[in-house]
């Protein structure tokens, strides 16, 4: 038996077909969430993971403060080792020093501890290194930074 096609069932199927595209596009638009919110939920997983170590590194650069400084006064080539050695750990783990002798200041990175004469906001001196960890900074570059007179 053979349905004839009427008007009803051509505004039903064409209902039809529209609910289908409206749950269709639905359905990309919460996957799409989906899949966006797992990416974010990654990178904040991988950024706690890398920044977990900041506490300990933080502690571990007073250490490597006070071997320099022993160093400047000592000139020992075995002291020297161990600072290299403690160096490339800390860099194998995301640290990297702030380049701050002769750049201009930027108070994103340094902190000026005293004004001397040279050039104009140009560092003059840095007193304690800083430090990024991976992309943000970990310890600010404590410098002396120039008055221009």
């Amino acid at each position: 038996m053979v349905k004839k096609t009427t008007s009803k069932n051509i505004t039903e199927l064409a209902r039809l077909s529209s609910r289908v595209e409206e749950l269709e596009s639905n359905y990309k638009r919460v996957l799409a969430d989906y899949q966006n919110q797992e990416r974010r939920h990654k990178e904040q997983q991988v950024n706690t993971i890398k920044m977990a170590s900041a506490a300990l590194i933080e502690k571990l650069l007073l250490n490597l403060d006070s071997l320099e400084m022993a160093q400047t006064h000592l000139k020992d080539r075995g002291l020297q080792i161990v600072i290299d050695q403690l160096r490339a750990t800390l860099g194998q783990e995301g640290l990297s020093v702030i380049n701050s002798d002769d750049q201009d200041f930027d108070p994103l990175l340094m902190d000026c501890t005293e004004v001397v004469p040279g050039k104009k906001d140009i560092v003059i001196e840095t007193v304690s290194r800083g430090y990024f960890l991976f992309d943000k900074v970990l310890r600010p570059a404590k410098v002396k930074v120039g008055s221009g007179a």
